[in-house]
């Protein structure tokens, strides 16, 4: 299969030097390349910054912003027979960047936002016939209501759900559901497990 998998946290960038971005260490997207490229499959890897080390045998395309992820994405997802949205993309973004850096002052700094576009909803939308969509749900409560409301609205065909317990951590739970079958749960499972558990469902579901 072509996989297609998204990696890291985006930042959002305030002015040159400063952005907004999240506490995704991208290990989780980067273990699911790993597992692909064994399981025999070819991988493209958008990813946002990380320091994780890109896997040998991927197709790489480096990114910083949720915008920048979108373009890329679009390009690729065509070509591929699943996507991997393991990217934690920023849900919102500075209205204006700064041309230069905002110099530090006695007075409040007030930061207007606005919605990035909504990645795995497009490509949901977007999916052409027996093409695999797989998104990532990480909740702090109402873990499998929430997922599963994700996993129908935007047309998933798989999703993970986790607790923000997961953010860099060596062994977390992790649950996984597909439209079809009933919730599979990993108690303290590595990501290293939880990427190969993912790439055999995606092959269960392509036949």
């Amino acid at each position: 299969m072509r996989i297609l998998i998204t990696a890291g946290g985006t930042r959002e960038y305030i002015d040159p030097v400063r952005f907004i971005s999240n506490a995704s260490s991208g290990r989780m997207g980067y273990a699911l390349v790993r597992a692909a490229l064994r399981a025999g499959h070819k991988v493209t890897l958008i990813t946002a910054p990380t320091g994780q080390r890109p896997p040998k045998g991927a197709k790489v395309v480096e990114v910083e912003t949720a915008a920048q992820m979108f373009e890329s994405l679009k390009k690729h997802f065509e070509k591929c027979d699943c996507l991997i949205m393991a990217a934690a993309v920023s849900d919102y973004t500075p209205t204006r960047t700064a041309k230069t850096k905002i110099k530090k002052s006695n007075k409040s700094l007030v930061l207007k936002l606005k919605p990035t576009a909504d990645i795995l909803k497009w490509a949901g939308k977007h999916k052409r016939k027996k093409q695999i969509v797989v998104g990532f749900a990480l909740e702090d409560r109402d873990l499998r209501q929430n997922a599963e409301i994700k996993l129908k609205e935007k047309n998933l065909d798989m999703i993970i759900a986790n607790t923000s317990a997961a953010i860099g951590a060596g062994k977390s739970t992790v649950q996984i559901k597909t439209p079809d079958h009933k919730w599979l749960r990993f108690l303290q499972a590595t990501k290293a497990t939880v990427a190969r558990q993912i790439i055999r469902e995606v092959e269960s579901i392509s036949g």
